[in-house]
């Protein structure tokens, strides 16, 4: 599987988490983004987990980005793409080009174009923040 697809993946039990507060391996069940999902199945779960330990302090920071709107204002599939994102540049080898395209692109694919510009926006504030 693909990084790509393995993004999809955890996004998707990620926005499901952020719903239900269950388990979320039960949301992509019989789904065809689940083939050959054991290559990457480390990826997700330390998506899942990172996204997780550390869910208040990605809101705080999707809040302080994004100060004109409320939390609860911002779609829980925006939320759940910058959780992973938020997850995935905070790793070592991070490629903030890669990470902010990927969140852009399933921004597009699960939400519409402003979904896009709002990540694409945010991310990239929070890079140029951070790169101080």
């Amino acid at each position: 599987m693909a990084l790509h697809a393995a993004r999809r993946v955890a996004m998707q039990m990620i926005y499901s988490r952020m719903f239900s507060g269950d388990d979320c391996h039960s949301v992509l069940e019989d789904q065809p983004d689940l083939q050959g999902v054991e290559d990457d199945q480390g990826f997700i779960d330390r998506a899942l987990e990172g996204t997780q330990n550390n869910r208040d302090a990605y809101d705080d920071i999707i809040q302080s980005f994004s100060p004109q709107r409320a939390l609860e204002r911002i779609p829980v599939l925006d939320r759940a793409i910058l959780h992973l994102s938020l997850h995935e540049l905070s790793l070592p080898d991070a490629l903030p080009g890669v990470i902010i395209n990927e969140a852009v692109e399933l921004a597009k694919r699960f939400g519409d174009e402003s979904d896009g510009r709002f990540i694409n926006g945010l991310l990239g504030a929070y890079v140029r923040g951070n790169a101080q």
